[in-house]
């Protein structure tokens, strides 16, 4: 379990393969209380002068943390799609970009082969679960 944690960490820079729909969730799963963990702290540390230096402190360093992590999954779990890694920019889009990519994250991806790699769901990832 805490694999789906530090997989991602391991894969940084890999921008080429497939993840399942499993392996990304769980990692979205462990973030959830990271980010409300730092978020409290923050605002408990945070000097009474609420200084915006000290409200901006939080998100930078979970962008520091997760982002890079955060948006290969993405890409490889858009290539599980069977979608271009650059759907991930639908995202900026104002109101409906992030709807429109979880619900691509949600997609199930494509059985066997396609022109990203091999189906993860095939092949043994050493967890008796996968």
């Amino acid at each position: 379990m805490l694999d789906s944690l530090i997989d991602p960490f391991r894969r940084i820079l890999d921008f080429r393969t497939r993840s399942r729909r499993r392996e990304y969730w769980l990692f979205i799963a462990w973030q959830v209380p990271i980010v409300l963990g730092a978020l409290l702290l923050g605002i408990n540390l945070m000097p009474r002068e609420d200084s915006p230096a000290a409200l901006l402190g939080a998100p930078l360093v979970y962008v520091a943390i997760f982002g890079l992590p955060t948006l290969a999954l993405q890409v490889r779990r858009l290539h599980d799609a069977d979608k271009s890694g650059w759907w991930w920019l639908v995202s900026l889009i104002p109101y409906l970009g992030l709807g429109w990519l979880i619900y691509l994250m949600c997609l199930p991806g494509t059985w066997g082969d396609n022109r990203y790699g091999p189906d993860p769901r095939q092949t043994w990832q050493g967890d008796l679960f996968e």
